[in-house]
Protein backbone atom coordinates (compact mmCIF):
# COMPACT_ATOMS: atom_id res chain seq x y z
CA UNK A 1 0.00 0.00 0.00
CA UNK A 2 1.42 3.67 -0.44
CA UNK A 3 2.52 5.31 2.96
CA UNK A 4 -0.24 7.71 3.00
CA UNK A 5 -2.75 5.25 3.11
CA UNK A 6 -0.57 3.44 5.94
CA UNK A 7 -0.04 6.26 7.97
CA UNK A 8 -4.27 6.68 8.01
CA UNK A 9 -4.44 3.62 9.77
CA UNK A 10 -1.57 4.59 12.35
CA UNK A 11 -2.07 7.50 14.97
CA UNK A 12 1.01 10.31 14.47
CA UNK A 13 1.41 10.35 17.99
CA UNK A 14 1.73 6.74 19.21
CA UNK A 15 4.53 3.79 18.99
CA UNK A 16 3.48 0.42 17.55
CA UNK A 17 4.36 -3.30 18.32
CA UNK A 18 5.17 -4.74 15.15
CA UNK A 19 2.87 -7.59 14.10
CA UNK A 20 4.35 -8.37 10.60
CA UNK A 21 7.48 -8.10 8.71
CA UNK A 22 7.16 -4.39 7.46
CA UNK A 23 9.31 -2.78 4.83
CA UNK A 24 9.08 0.74 4.59
CA UNK A 25 10.36 2.50 1.22
CA UNK A 26 10.29 6.61 1.33
CA UNK A 27 10.32 8.55 -2.01
CA UNK A 28 10.28 11.76 0.23
CA UNK A 29 10.74 12.39 3.44
CA UNK A 30 12.13 14.29 6.17
CA UNK A 31 12.25 13.71 10.20
CA UNK A 32 13.06 10.53 12.17
CA UNK A 33 11.60 7.22 13.00
CA UNK A 34 12.84 5.33 16.45
CA UNK A 35 13.06 1.52 16.13
CA UNK A 36 12.82 0.12 19.57
CA UNK A 37 15.82 2.14 21.21
CA UNK A 38 17.71 3.30 17.72
CA UNK A 39 16.58 6.55 16.22
CA UNK A 40 17.30 6.72 12.10
CA UNK A 41 16.81 10.10 10.15
CA UNK A 42 14.00 9.97 7.09
CA UNK A 43 15.50 10.79 3.60
CA UNK A 44 14.32 10.58 -0.07
CA UNK A 45 15.10 6.46 -1.16
CA UNK A 46 15.99 4.94 2.30
CA UNK A 47 14.34 1.83 3.22
CA UNK A 48 13.61 0.40 6.53
CA UNK A 49 12.80 -2.90 7.54
CA UNK A 50 10.99 -3.73 10.52
CA UNK A 51 10.77 -7.00 12.48
CA UNK A 52 7.83 -8.88 14.58
CA UNK A 53 7.83 -7.67 17.74
CA UNK A 54 9.78 -4.25 17.19
CA UNK A 55 8.50 -1.01 18.18
CA UNK A 56 8.34 1.69 15.70
CA UNK A 57 7.61 5.47 15.89
CA UNK A 58 7.44 7.90 13.20
CA UNK A 59 8.12 11.87 14.06
CA UNK A 60 7.63 13.70 11.05
CA UNK A 61 6.07 17.58 9.73
CA UNK A 62 7.33 16.72 6.34
CA UNK A 63 4.20 15.47 3.56
CA UNK A 64 6.01 11.86 3.43
CA UNK A 65 5.13 10.14 0.59
CA UNK A 66 6.13 6.42 -0.13
CA UNK A 67 5.27 2.83 -0.32
CA UNK A 68 4.62 0.05 2.85
CA UNK A 69 5.48 -3.87 1.92
CA UNK A 70 3.73 -5.86 4.89
CA UNK A 71 4.11 -9.79 4.89
CA UNK A 72 3.87 -12.57 7.39
CA UNK A 73 6.21 -15.19 7.83
CA UNK A 74 3.93 -18.11 6.87
CA UNK A 75 3.25 -16.57 3.57
CA UNK A 76 7.02 -15.57 3.12
CA UNK A 77 8.17 -18.96 2.88
CA UNK A 78 4.75 -20.30 1.11
CA UNK A 79 6.84 -21.53 -1.79
CA UNK A 80 9.92 -23.07 0.20
CA UNK A 81 13.02 -23.52 -1.80
CA UNK A 82 14.97 -26.34 0.89
CA UNK A 83 17.76 -23.24 0.89
CA UNK A 84 18.62 -21.59 4.16
CA UNK A 85 19.65 -18.72 3.40
CA UNK A 86 16.37 -17.18 2.26
CA UNK A 87 14.42 -18.78 5.06
CA UNK A 88 12.29 -16.29 6.91
CA UNK A 89 13.42 -17.60 10.27
CA UNK A 90 16.90 -17.45 9.34
CA UNK A 91 17.96 -14.93 6.41
CA UNK A 92 15.57 -11.93 7.68
CA UNK A 93 16.61 -12.54 11.70
CA UNK A 94 19.32 -9.64 11.50
CA UNK A 95 18.35 -7.99 8.81
CA UNK A 96 19.32 -4.39 8.67
CA UNK A 97 16.42 -1.74 10.00
CA UNK A 98 17.28 0.80 7.53
CA UNK A 99 19.70 0.61 4.22
CA UNK A 100 20.48 4.39 1.70
CA UNK A 101 21.55 2.33 -1.32
CA UNK A 102 23.99 3.67 -4.21
CA UNK A 103 21.75 5.30 -6.73
CA UNK A 104 22.32 2.13 -9.43
CA UNK A 105 21.34 -0.18 -6.62
CA UNK A 106 18.36 2.31 -5.75
CA UNK A 107 17.10 1.67 -9.27
CA UNK A 108 17.40 -1.84 -8.83
CA UNK A 109 15.33 -2.37 -5.94
CA UNK A 110 12.74 -0.18 -6.88
CA UNK A 111 12.14 -2.03 -10.06
CA UNK A 112 12.19 -5.38 -8.13
CA UNK A 113 9.37 -3.53 -6.11
CA UNK A 114 7.45 -2.35 -9.23
CA UNK A 115 6.88 -6.19 -10.25
CA UNK A 116 5.82 -6.87 -7.16
CA UNK A 117 3.45 -4.16 -7.27
CA UNK A 118 2.05 -5.04 -10.49
CA UNK A 119 1.86 -8.79 -9.85
CA UNK A 120 -0.25 -8.09 -6.73
CA UNK A 121 -1.98 -5.82 -8.30
CA UNK A 122 -3.16 -8.24 -11.02
CA UNK A 123 -5.19 -11.61 -11.65
CA UNK A 124 -2.78 -13.67 -13.29
CA UNK A 125 -2.48 -17.41 -12.65
CA UNK A 126 -0.15 -18.59 -9.80
CA UNK A 127 -0.28 -14.87 -8.15
CA UNK A 128 0.58 -16.06 -5.13
CA UNK A 129 3.71 -18.10 -5.77
CA UNK A 130 5.28 -15.31 -7.84
CA UNK A 131 4.83 -12.70 -5.83
CA UNK A 132 6.13 -14.86 -3.03
CA UNK A 133 9.18 -16.00 -5.21
CA UNK A 134 9.67 -11.95 -6.22
CA UNK A 135 9.43 -10.87 -2.29
CA UNK A 136 12.40 -12.94 -1.67
CA UNK A 137 13.92 -11.58 -4.61
CA UNK A 138 13.41 -8.36 -3.36
CA UNK A 139 14.83 -9.36 0.15
CA UNK A 140 17.27 -10.36 -1.02
CA UNK A 141 18.50 -7.15 -3.04
CA UNK A 142 17.96 -5.74 0.71
CA UNK A 143 19.97 -8.04 2.29
CA UNK A 144 22.92 -7.55 -0.33
CA UNK A 145 22.63 -3.48 -0.16
CA UNK A 146 23.37 -4.02 3.80
CA UNK A 147 26.26 -3.59 5.63
CA UNK A 148 25.10 -6.02 8.30
CA UNK A 149 24.38 -8.67 5.44
CA UNK A 150 24.90 -12.14 6.66
CA UNK A 151 24.02 -13.76 3.02
CA UNK A 152 27.85 -15.34 3.13
CA UNK A 153 27.41 -17.08 6.54
CA UNK A 154 28.49 -20.71 6.81
CA UNK A 155 25.40 -22.97 7.23
CA UNK A 156 27.57 -25.64 9.09
CA UNK A 157 25.65 -27.57 11.68
CA UNK A 158 26.96 -26.05 14.90
CA UNK A 159 25.76 -22.03 13.30
CA UNK A 160 22.17 -24.26 12.48
CA UNK A 161 22.16 -25.12 16.74
CA UNK A 162 23.19 -21.47 17.61
CA UNK A 163 20.19 -20.06 15.36
CA UNK A 164 18.13 -22.34 16.82
CA UNK A 165 18.93 -21.53 20.23
CA UNK A 166 18.24 -17.82 19.33
CA UNK A 167 14.99 -18.53 18.19
CA UNK A 168 14.01 -20.92 21.35
CA UNK A 169 14.75 -17.58 23.39
CA UNK A 170 12.67 -15.38 21.16
CA UNK A 171 10.11 -17.96 22.34
CA UNK A 172 10.58 -18.30 25.97
CA UNK A 173 12.86 -15.54 27.37
CA UNK A 174 9.86 -14.62 30.13
CA UNK A 175 9.41 -18.18 31.78
CA UNK A 176 13.46 -19.63 30.73
CA UNK A 177 16.31 -17.16 31.80
CA UNK A 178 19.20 -19.94 32.33
CA UNK A 179 21.50 -21.70 30.30
CA UNK A 180 20.45 -24.86 31.26
CA UNK A 181 16.81 -24.80 30.10
CA UNK A 182 17.79 -24.21 26.61
CA UNK A 183 20.24 -27.02 26.39
CA UNK A 184 18.11 -29.44 27.54
CA UNK A 185 15.54 -28.72 24.84
CA UNK A 186 18.43 -28.82 22.43
CA UNK A 187 19.63 -31.75 23.86
CA UNK A 188 23.01 -30.50 24.71
CA UNK A 189 25.05 -29.81 27.96
CA UNK A 190 25.15 -26.06 28.64
CA UNK A 191 29.02 -25.74 28.75
CA UNK A 192 28.54 -26.99 25.10
CA UNK A 193 25.83 -24.85 23.83
CA UNK A 194 28.00 -21.97 25.62
CA UNK A 195 31.09 -23.02 23.35
CA UNK A 196 28.79 -23.11 20.43
CA UNK A 197 27.10 -19.66 21.18
CA UNK A 198 30.19 -17.86 22.34
CA UNK A 199 31.72 -19.06 18.81
CA UNK A 200 29.08 -17.68 16.34
CA UNK A 201 28.04 -14.70 18.50
CA UNK A 202 31.16 -13.42 20.71
CA UNK A 203 29.11 -13.51 23.81
CA UNK A 204 27.90 -16.57 26.04
CA UNK A 205 24.38 -18.24 25.85
CA UNK A 206 23.16 -16.85 29.13
CA UNK A 207 24.11 -12.96 27.95
CA UNK A 208 21.89 -13.74 24.95
CA UNK A 209 19.12 -14.74 27.16
CA UNK A 210 19.68 -11.36 28.84
CA UNK A 211 20.48 -9.00 25.89
CA UNK A 212 16.71 -10.77 24.84
CA UNK A 213 15.20 -9.87 28.19
CA UNK A 214 16.47 -6.51 28.39
CA UNK A 215 15.73 -5.22 25.22
CA UNK A 216 11.81 -6.64 26.23
CA UNK A 217 12.10 -4.22 29.14
CA UNK A 218 13.26 -1.32 27.21
CA UNK A 219 10.36 -1.41 24.66
CA UNK A 220 8.15 -1.77 27.52
CA UNK A 221 9.66 1.10 29.78
CA UNK A 222 9.59 3.24 26.88
CA UNK A 223 6.50 2.38 24.99
CA UNK A 224 3.85 1.48 27.44
CA UNK A 225 2.44 2.87 30.46
CA UNK A 226 2.78 -0.19 32.25
CA UNK A 227 4.19 0.21 35.88
CA UNK A 228 7.96 -1.11 36.75
CA UNK A 229 6.55 -3.77 38.78
CA UNK A 230 3.99 -4.85 36.07
CA UNK A 231 6.78 -4.92 33.67
CA UNK A 232 8.72 -7.39 36.00
CA UNK A 233 5.64 -9.71 36.28
CA UNK A 234 5.46 -9.31 32.52
CA UNK A 235 8.95 -10.72 31.92
CA UNK A 236 8.18 -13.71 34.29
CA UNK A 237 10.16 -12.44 37.32
CA UNK A 238 8.59 -12.81 40.96
CA UNK A 239 9.00 -9.58 42.35
CA UNK A 240 9.66 -5.91 41.63
CA UNK A 241 13.46 -6.53 43.28
CA UNK A 242 14.93 -8.82 41.61
CA UNK A 243 14.10 -7.09 37.82
CA UNK A 244 15.54 -4.28 39.27
CA UNK A 245 18.82 -5.76 39.87
CA UNK A 246 18.80 -8.23 36.57
CA UNK A 247 18.07 -4.97 34.69
CA UNK A 248 20.77 -2.73 36.26
CA UNK A 249 23.22 -4.95 36.38
CA UNK A 250 23.17 -4.89 32.34
CA UNK A 251 22.20 -0.77 32.07
CA UNK A 252 23.68 0.26 35.36
CA UNK A 253 20.24 2.08 36.41
CA UNK A 254 17.22 0.95 37.73
CA UNK A 255 13.85 0.52 35.51
CA UNK A 256 12.64 3.48 37.14
CA UNK A 257 15.44 6.00 36.45
CA UNK A 258 15.83 4.42 32.74
CA UNK A 259 12.38 5.28 31.99
CA UNK A 260 12.71 8.56 33.12
CA UNK A 261 16.12 9.45 31.57
CA UNK A 262 14.82 8.59 28.36
CA UNK A 263 11.50 10.12 28.54
CA UNK A 264 13.45 13.59 29.23
CA UNK A 265 15.75 13.29 26.59
CA UNK A 266 14.16 11.01 24.05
Amino acid sequence: MSFAEFNDKLQSDSHFKNKFYTVLIFHDAAGSMTIDNQEFDLKPRKFFFINYNQVYHIKSNHNITGDVILFTKSFYNFVYTGNKVIKSDTALNSVSPAILPAPENQKNLLQTFKELQDEYCSSKLLKKETICLLLKVFMLKYIRNSKKSRIDRSLNHKKEITEDFGNLVNQHYKEWKTTSKYAEKLSLTPNYLNVLVKEHLDITAGQVIKNRVILEAERLLLHTTLSVTEISYELGFNDNSHFGKYFKSVKNTSPKTYRLLKIADP
